[in-house]
């Protein structure tokens, strides 16, 4: 019996200690991603990226920002501390800043401006702000409408200068035919 509880003990420390590891080397590695495109917006890309933010999006959307920041509907100071959240962290994690717009989808799926910017973020966040006319006849840049057309998207971060389809070696994509994940698509809860 005694071996037993000892045998359970270990176990459950075992099996925190590797909790631990495997969400702390997650947390590390997508900061170190972020960090390495992050840089400061000028006064006019933060103008433009804020035509398209949807504060009330972000705050539904992105419960961890929602929790931390909170968010009343009737104060519109509270847009605009979640439109600061999204221009100094949320923009260079790839969160949406409105239900219409995913930059993954985005920057994989306009082979035009993926030859043009590559991994360059926020070229594309400038791109879909200032030239609303071009909404017309360029793909749908949501999840659901990626996923209905049967795209594979890769992350922004992945795309390549200079070509309409080159992909960095060893990117994995974020979204497939079979594998949607935003939409809970080929996903399996333990």
């Amino acid at each position: 019996m005694k071996k037993f509880r000892v045998t359970r003990i270990l176990s459950g420390a075992l099996a925190l200690v590797t909790a631990v590891t495997v969400f702390t080397t997650s947390a590390f590695a997508g900061n170190v991603r972020t960090d390495q495109y992050k840089r400061e917006l000028t006064a006019e890309e933060k103008q433009l990226i804020s035509t398209v933010f949807d504060a009330k999006y972000y705050a539904n959307a992105y419960l961890d920002v929602l929790h931390f920041y909170g968010y009343d509907y009737y104060k519109p100071e509270a847009d605009a501390v979640l439109l600061n959240h999204f221009l100094d962290f949320g923009i260079w994690e790839e969160r949406q800043p409105n239900a219409a717009f995913a930059i993954d989808v985005y920057a994989t799926r306009n082979g035009d401006l993926r030859q043009k910017y590559g991994d360059d973020i926020i070229a594309y966040y400038v791109h879909y702000a200032s030239e609303p006319k071009e909404a017309g006849w360029r793909v749908i840049p949501t999840w659901n409408d990626a996923y209905a057309k049967g795209a594979t998207i890769y992350s922004v971060y992945d795309l390549v200068s200079g070509s309409t389809t080159a992909i960095k070696a060893g990117a994995v994509p974020v979204q497939t035919p079979t594998y949607a994940p935003n939409l809970g698509i080929g996903v399996t809860n333990n």
